[in-house]
């Protein structure tokens, strides 16, 4: 009989079991789903975090080069300011003697028109005529100071290369009251000399009376010798000629 007992006892017990179990199960999966739920923000959290800080290293990474860059850009503002300076002072400088150089390129052309006009007649038409052209230049405002100074400098040169060369060219003259086509001979500035075509009659230059004075017939052949060299058709020699300057005043 007691045994008969225990085994209807057996199935109440099994049945407990069963419903206890089906009592904690939901409740365990709900807790498991609250920790999942929980984990996940945990997680979220921390990648929000981690993003965060990596946010905050770039950010303090660029905030280096910012400061880097904004302390370049001031020594260069600062270098900048410097050269701005020197470069007023130039200008200040530059304005000064562009003051000063205008009245001496001035005085320039009128000392070389002077001298043009003073000087032994050689090629004076062509002369005078590049002095007009400089005295026209220096008064244009379209070119500049360098250019004018180049001009009045090419000028000069020109004239000193008058003194220290053999020249033969032709002009027209008044000679002995009668205008004549002729070939002149510049022996630097020391010798004018003119002479007609074929060699009959020939005059110097007297640079005391400033006229035309004729030469005698002697001075024929070294003056046709002398057209010759200067012309390249002739040899190379000690030439005798008279002479403009007054040392020869006497000497016809």
């Amino acid at each position: 009989m007691s045994k008969l007992w225990c085994l209807a006892l057996l199935p109440l017990s099994i049945s407990l079991s069963v419903c206890a179990d089906d009592l904690v199960k939901p409740s365990l999966k709900a807790s498991i789903a609250a920790g999942q739920a929980s984990q996940q923000r945990v997680e979220k959290a921390a990648d929000a975090a981690m993003a965060a800080r990596q946010e905050l290293q770039n950010t303090e990474l660029q905030l280096r080069d910012l400061e880097a860059y904004n302390s370049y850009m001031h020594s260069l503002v600062e270098d900048q300011r410097g050269e701005l300076a020197r470069l007023e002072s130039q200008l200040g400088a530059v304005e000064e003697t562009r003051q000063g150089l205008i009245p001496l390129m001035l005085q320039m052309q009128s000392e070389l028109a002077e001298l043009v006009q003073q000087d032994v007649p050689l090629r004076k038409e062509e002369r005078l005529a590049r002095v007009e052209g400089l005295k026209a230049t220096l008064s244009r405002a379209d070119v500049s100071e360098a250019e004018k100074f180049r001009q009045l400098l090419q000028a000069y040169q020109i004239e000193a290369e008058y003194g220290n060369r053999l020249d033969a060219y032709s002009a027209e003259l008044t000679l002995d009251g009668a205008p004549r086509r002729v070939e002149m001979l510049a022996v630097g500035r020391v010798a004018l000399l003119a002479m007609t075509a074929d060699h009959s009659l020939a005059w110097r230059w007297s640079a005391q009376e400033k006229t035309w004075q004729p030469l005698d017939s002697q001075w024929l052949s070294p003056l046709s010798d002398a057209f010759a060299m200067a012309k390249d058709k002739g040899v190379p020699q000690l030439l005798q000629l008279p002479l403009s300057v007054a040392l020869q005043e006497t000497q016809s």
